[in-house]
């Protein structure tokens, strides 16, 4: 919400109208999932400021991953645009009410379909849609540095008018009266590479490993190693066993056997570095149990509650009050 306000100002609206959404130290977060409530507040006060029918693209035109929080860490690392547009749709149904992003990708084309489901439709509903379509869209482009345009964005609410359409169009072909909210990119497009994806860090990291695996002393020295690995690979996916012995340049059975020398196994090293990391998370108190959840590497925000119920005998929300 903190990237919201600061595209707004941006686009020049005053910072002081914003100052009741604004807690000390950024924007107030939810204990949770993103409020609906909070968010709708914040992007009324935009509409109603700007008196702009397309608000949302503008503000989207100056965003910047960084506007994006975890998920604009998390992107650019990603090997491909596929790949960060796969964390996106993960990220998006985990951290936020009412919004679903779906990355299809089809014979000649990569779609991005987008909904919130939970609005009636109004000049809100565009703008947080224009909003969602137009970042979508620049997503290549923020990744790569290289400028890709979709072949069309396609919205399933009218036209804003004439002079607004005029300024959308100036930037890619807009669809409107559609059956859908989507952005539809040439099929390439998924395979463009990121050139800030950390392959070069991870392929060091594992030359390292293997170069001192054996050299690591003790069992629980490798136990220990290992849990460093792995807090190393939460970057938004969780760590298999392969992934891992992948990482570390040994084979499954060898990174078993030598966790087994240590009185431990693969899932008690992982389960115990999850606890460790969500503790930390909870307790700096920046991150949503969404973020926390996307960035631990968990499929659902109920997964994660689940899990840490289960470690503590509590839910996250008490480790955080």
């Amino acid at each position: 919400m903190h990237g919201i306000v600061e595209c707004a100002v941006t686009c020049g609206l005053p910072r002081a109208r914003f100052a009741d959404l604004v807690a000390k130290g950024g924007v107030q977060a939810p204990p949770s999932r993103y409020a609906g409530a909070h968010i709708l507040r914040l992007w009324e006060r935009v509409l109603r400021l700007s008196g702009d029918p397309i608000m949302g693209f503008r503000m989207a035109l100056v965003a910047g991953l960084k506007t994006f929080g975890v998920l604009g860490q998390i992107a650019p690392r990603c090997a491909t645009v596929l790949e960060a547009y796969r964390q996106s749709e993960r990220y998006v149904a985990l951290a936020s009410q009412g919004a679903r992003l779906s990355v299809t990708r089809e014979a000649s084309s990569l779609v991005l379909s987008v909904a919130l489901d939970a609005l009636p439709e109004s000049p809100l509903k565009c703008n947080i849609l224009l909003w969602g379509l137009t970042n979508w869209s620049l997503l290549p482009e923020r990744l790569t540095g290289i400028a890709k345009r979709p072949k069309f964005i396609a919205c399933a609410f009218p036209s804003p008018g004439a002079d607004a359409v005029r300024a959308l169009r100036a930037y890619c072909p807009f669809r409107f009266n559609a059956d859908r909210n989507y952005v539809a990119f040439e099929r390439s497009v998924s395979d463009m590479q990121v050139p800030s994806a950390d392959a070069d860090l991870k392929s060091l990291l594992a030359e390292v490993m293997d170069r001192h695996l054996e050299a690591l002393g003790p069992a629980a020295s490798f136990e220990q190693a290992i849990a460093t690995l792995l807090r190393e690979m939460m970057n938004g996916t969780m760590p298999t066993l392969s992934s891992v012995s992948a990482r570390a340049g040994v084979s499954v059975r060898t990174l078993q056997r030598r966790l087994s020398d240590a009185k431990t196994n693969f899932q008690e090293v992982l389960q115990k570095v999850l606890r460790q990391e969500a503790e930390n998370l909870l307790a700096r108190g920046n991150h949503s149990q969404g973020e926390i959840a996307f960035l631990l590497g968990y499929s659902e925000v109920s997964a994660f509650s689940r899990a840490y119920r289960g470690w503590t005998g509590h839910p996250p929300g008490a480790a955080r009050a």
